[in-house]
């Protein structure tokens, strides 16, 4: 009867969100923001269950999702994931968190994107010109996290973004922050975090306008752009625990400033916290749907996989290892 009732205040508060997405305005401002790669999670536990991580990062991929969560990493963890993303591309991710003090967290955190070779075409060659281009976008940064009550988080990162697009090159600084609350009430834990706060960014250089393979005009400056700034509320419950079953369901609300509000849906069952089975469901995006994933753990040491539907798109793999000493 207990876990019923625990199922029954998560569908509850989830069916609360769900009235913010439908008086959302339908217009969305797709293509108004740079540095696209942001977007892209990073942390197989939390795509696997849908990327609706932000109120139970609670491991070394918070620096990720939430950095309120590294409050909850104790000792030391390393993180590497590997991310074989759409169009051939590659997204590599690394992270070290250590807990400094009972309620002090800190991290450092890099991640890259690249395109591989990309073989240039013109309008007088449009087979190749035998040249090859490339993108390589990268961000890096610091993490900081402490717990100002036995109930509540706050966490923040501080990030160097790089775009590279064939030696044009721009950067900025930007930060995210993130809360966490433990209700203590039913094993509701509820967040709120803010990711890419940050200046407009502007690639160096000038840029032509070519018609036809002729060009139209001077040499131009390009235009600043803004970050892929997103807002994100979540909440997690577990509705049965005991010594061997845990199961966690999750949900997000999440904001895009460039896009319509998108509802992640996830849970993930764990076997005697060995053995981890995932599953979720994003409402809201463009081509992403289902997400599933597995993992296991032993003696501090980790693997986690997910692979996310993109519909028209190609599947998309990740896999990450992770240990805690």
């Amino acid at each position: 009867m207990k876990n019923i009732r625990y199922i029954v205040v998560f569908v509850l508060a989830a069916a609360l969100m769900i009235p913010l997405i439908g008086s959302a305005e339908d217009f969305a401002k797709v293509g108004t923001v740079g540095t696209q790669f942001l977007k892209i999670p990073i942390g197989a536990r939390g795509v696997g269950m849908g990327n609706a991580f932000a109120a139970l990062s609670n491991d070394v991929s918070a620096m990720y999702w939430n950095p309120a969560g590294l409050t909850h990493v104790e000792g030391n963890a390393v993180f590497f994931e590997r991310v074989n993303w759409l169009a051939d591309m590659s997204y590599d991710a690394v992270g070290y968190a250590r807990k400094i003090s009972p309620s002090w967290g800190i991290g450092v955190f890099a991640a890259s994107l690249n395109s591989g070779d990309v073989e240039e075409t013109t309008v007088s060659q449009p087979n190749g010109t035998g040249e090859y281009w490339s993108v390589t976008d990268w961000q890096m940064g610091i993490s900081a996290a402490t717990q100002l009550t036995n109930k509540f988080s706050i966490g923040s990162n501080f990030k160097y973004i790089s775009e590279d697009l064939d030696g044009t090159i721009a950067g900025a600084w930007v930060v995210d922050i993130g809360t966490l609350y433990d209700t203590r009430w039913n094993t509701v834990k509820l967040s709120m975090n803010i990711r890419n706060f940050g200046p407009e960014i502007e690639l160096d250089g000038n840029y032509y306008d070519y018609d036809n393979g002729t060009i139209l005009n001077d040499p131009t400056g390009y235009l600043p752009y803004h970050f892929p700034m997103t807002f994100k509320l979540g909440m997690a419950i577990e509705p049965y625990t005991d010594e061997m079953h845990r199961l966690t369901l999750v949900a997000d609300l999440e904001h895009p400033n460039d896009n319509i509000e998108r509802y992640n849906l996830g849970g993930e069952y764990g076997f005697r916290e060995l053995f981890f089975l995932r599953g979720g469901y994003t409402i809201g995006h463009d081509t992403q749907g289902f997400s599933a994933g597995m993992g296991s753990g032993w003696q501090g040491f980790g693997i986690d996989y997910a692979i996310s539907d993109f519909g028209i798109l190609e599947m998309v793999h990740r896999f990450n290892v992770h240990y805690n000493f």
